[in-house]
């Protein structure tokens, strides 16, 4: 059963491009844009870059898995963006600074593509390259790496079902669990630990409390930073955009790039498969963008909006969607569905606060590694975070939908 969130909204039009399989043919797709006064119909397209030549799209519809994209805006290689995922969303959550909790987290994994989500399932890592700070009980499905030289504090409970990594102390009177194997770059002062893997501390540390291990090692622990936020490691967001300002299929389907400029009201984008792109995304009013197909949007500039953002992707679709600054949402932010997290990648280069309001639903992947990330109240989130910092004023619970790192083998076709 697919889950709408738009569901109970009053719908304008149908989509283009409606076909039998996920295969679309150029006469095919439209996209239509529609407005809460019923007008609406295809989107009058303006010149935002050279229209594709039938066989282009054709292709790009008919073809199946990830998408492929313009990576190179000399040589017009390609990148799978299925690779861009699989480097991106590793984790359950990345942060590229310290990692401070007030209230409790939890994280555990699902495969989307083999059922409905599970609570309890092995897996959802968490990484960051600063230090971990948690007042509140931490438990982590699969492993925990905190690379920052000031390690690992604990105010609650630290149940860990992967490997752990502290880059300096590992502090608490708590008592701390360990599936897998351990190591710490600092002095070990908690209560109880137990790691039934091996634990690795060098020489000359200090081990306080109770410590179990099937092996304790006294040997140097190398410094790590598990999350790419460098900025020769991070994904072109920009770069990327700029190719597809100029490669892209607005012109087949009637997309004019600026239609979502200063909209007003509530406004439904519906796009076909292919790829689209607009110069920025702004309005006081409430914006629906529906996907059904093999998607991937570009946005040069910021996105922005006054009351609501949906972004409903109904499978078999998928979406990229890129963004070349931040994502400003004044009321709720509805991003995909808890039923295919993996089907719905967000990548942002914006550098400000994404701020998520009660109410709202995260299901799909978000990376904006110079963003920080406000939450309010207790939130849940399928699929995953990579950000710069996370701000959390209560609990929060990560289901880690693994099938995004299994993205890349369908990159059949790659050049």
């Amino acid at each position: 059963m697919t889950h709408s969130w738009v569901s109970g909204w009053k719908r304008y039009g149908v989509l283009g491009c409606l076909c039998a399989s996920a295969a679309c043919t150029v006469r095919d797709p439209v996209a239509l844009i529609n407005t809460e006064d019923g007008g609406g119909g295809p989107v009058a397209s303006s010149d935002s870059g050279p229209k594709p030549t039938p066989d282009d799209l054709e292709a790009f519809c008919a073809s199946t898995g990830p998408l492929l994209l313009v990576g190179d805006s000399v040589t017009g290689a390609q990148v799978c963006s299925g690779h861009l995922a699989e480097r991106a969303f590793r984790f359950a959550l990345c942060t590229c600074e310290r990692l401070s909790l007030s209230a409790t987290m939890t994280t555990d994994a699902f495969r989307s593509t083999q059922g409905l989500y599970i609570p309890g399932g092995e897996g959802g890592s968490v990484a960051t390259n600063g230090g971990v700070s948690a007042n509140d009980l931490l438990r982590v499905g699969g492993g925990l790496s905190a690379g920052g030289p000031d390690g690992i504090s604990l105010g609650s409970g630290l149940t860990v079902g992967g490997g752990l990594y502290s880059g300096g102390p590992l502090i608490g009177n708590v008592s701390a669990q360990v599936t897998g194997d351990a190591w710490v770059r600092g002095d070990v002062g908690v209560a109880s630990l137990t790691v039934e893997g091996k634990l690795a501390v060098p020489a000359g540390r200090v081990m306080s409390g109770a410590v179990t291990a099937s092996e304790v090692r006294r040997e140097p622990v190398d410094s790590v930073a598990p999350c790419a936020c460098d900025e020769g490691a991070r994904l072109d967001i920009r770069g990327l955009i700029e190719n597809h300002a100029r490669d892209n299929h607005n012109a087949a389907v009637g997309l004019d790039a600026s239609t979502l400029e200063d909209f007003r009201g509530e406004r439904t984008l519906e796009l076909p498969c292919g790829r689209f792109f607009l110069t920025r995304v702004e309005g006081q009013g409430r914006l629906n963008l529906v996907v059904r197909e093999r998607t991937a949007l570009f946005v040069r500039d910021s996105i922005t909006v006054g009351e609501r953002l949906s972004v409903e992707v109904v499978p078999p679709g998928e979406l990229d969607l890129f963004i070349g600054g931040d994502v400003t949402v004044a009321g709720q932010f509805l991003l995909g569905s808890p039923e295919a997290p993996a089907r719905v990648r967000v990548y942002s280069a914006g550098t400000g606060a994404l701020v998520i309001s009660a109410g709202s639903v995260l299901a799909g992947n978000v990376y904006a590694p110079g963003a920080a990330l406000n939450l309010s109240g207790n939130t849940e989130v399928f699929g995953s975070v990579f950000v710069r910092q996370i701000e959390s004023s209560g609990g929060l619970a990560l289901h880690y939908d693994e099938d995004v790192l299994s993205l890349g083998r369908a990159c059949a076709g790659e050049k």
